[in-house]
């Protein structure tokens, strides 16, 4: 790692490589639903795409926590950027949840909320100034990009109107719904890697920035 970091062409292109199997794995998610037809149809909740996305935002939280350890004085920041993750985690589950009762998810958000929100208030002294450092720093973009590619893009992308138009039908049958879900989980899944993308920069941002402490390596 530090040998890389002394040659930075060598180090943008092992991320670029990196960065590009990781997307072709997610991509091979959305191949491998489009050919299995499960009981509740293609590309549902219970779909290797979902699974994915799931899966990433579990390694996002993880990296923002470990960002946080590293450097102790992001700990504030990176706990807000981890909460955000997991609750966004809780979100893509909310179907599991209704299981239990319609609106459990909710409850679940609202206790990851209080416990991040008192971790954040603990550490409420190392919050504002690596936010601020973040903004400037090119993950902010890119975290920027994936927010909005997930929020907005995918959901309006997603609206049954756009591809009873393009399929030229009145209602979404079940292969016309499948379609119309494969592009929209499609998008979002990229908006996740992007996440993702942002996470690991910023990890090796800090990673750049300080040396993991030798109390940290022999671990607790």
């Amino acid at each position: 790692m530090e040998k890389l970091f002394k040659s930075p062409i060598l180090f943008a292109f092992v991320r670029v490589i990196f960065y590009s199997l990781f997307l072709v794995l997610a991509s091979y998610m959305v191949y491998l639903d489009s050919m299995i037809l499960r009981e509740t149809g293609k590309f549902m909740e219970d779909s290797f795409t979902e699974w994915t996305q799931e899966i990433i935002l579990l390694l996002a939280a993880v990296m923002y926590f470990i960002s946080g350890r590293i450097d102790r004085k992001t700990t504030g920041f990176t706990g807000m950027m981890s909460g955000m993750c997991v609750i966004a985690l809780i979100r893509e589950y909310n179907n599991y949840f209704h299981s239990w009762f319609r609106g459990a998810w909710q409850m679940w958000v609202i206790v990851a909320l209080i416990i991040f929100g008192v971790y954040i208030y603990k550490n409420r002294k190392t919050f504002t100034a690596p936010f601020r450092e973040f903004l400037k720093h090119p993950s902010f973009g890119v975290n920027l990009s994936a927010f909005v590619t997930i929020v907005v893009f995918s959901r309006l992308f997603g609206r049954k109107v756009i591809w009873e138009n393009i399929l030229e039908v009145d209602v979404l049958v079940d292969q016309y719904r499948w379609v119309k879900n494969a592009a929209e989980e499609g998008t979002e899944l990229m908006g996740y890697a992007l996440l993702f993308i942002a996470a690991v920069e910023y990890f090796i941002y800090i990673l750049a920035k300080k040396k993991i402490p030798e109390e940290y390596m022999r671990t607790e």
